[in-house]
């Protein structure tokens, strides 16, 4: 195999490595000193009409959770392509942290895609 394309899948192995870290990193965070609760989806909506920062994209849920006494409205930190508003009235488990402005639902999703996406970056660090 040239030695260029041997440098090439060495590298974006690691970068993907990295990559399956960070997300699981990123989702613990979020998880670590949060109360797991059932939660109602209230709507799905526009992620960029609720966020300040600009250039955010997808669809995200309106939970209405109940923690400490008080009834509160958040956003899920989901992102989704399109609108599923079929889901509304469906509950949810998310994590709740009060120090954290968006709820994690509690899914496996996170862990499958960063074991996926670790696998491929083996793969391409083991390729002779």
């Amino acid at each position: 195999m040239p030695m260029p394309l041997m440098i090439f899948y060495r590298v974006l192995g690691v970068v993907l490595l990295a990559l399956a870290v960070a997300a699981l990193w990123e989702k613990y965070r979020t998880v670590r000193g949060a109360t797991l609760l059932p939660g109602r989806i209230l709507d799905c909506r526009k992620a960029g009409s609720t966020n300040p920062r600009t250039g955010a994209g997808g669809y995200r849920y309106l939970v209405e959770v109940y923690a400490n006494g008080q009834r509160l409205e958040l956003e899920t930190n989901d992102s989704f392509w399109s609108n599923h508003d079929t889901q509304k009235g469906k509950t949810v488990l998310v994590w709740y942290n009060p120090q954290r402005p968006l709820l994690e639902r509690k899914s496996i999703g996170t862990e499958l895609l960063s074991l996926v996406i670790a696998i491929i970056g083996v793969v391409l660090l083991l390729i002779r």
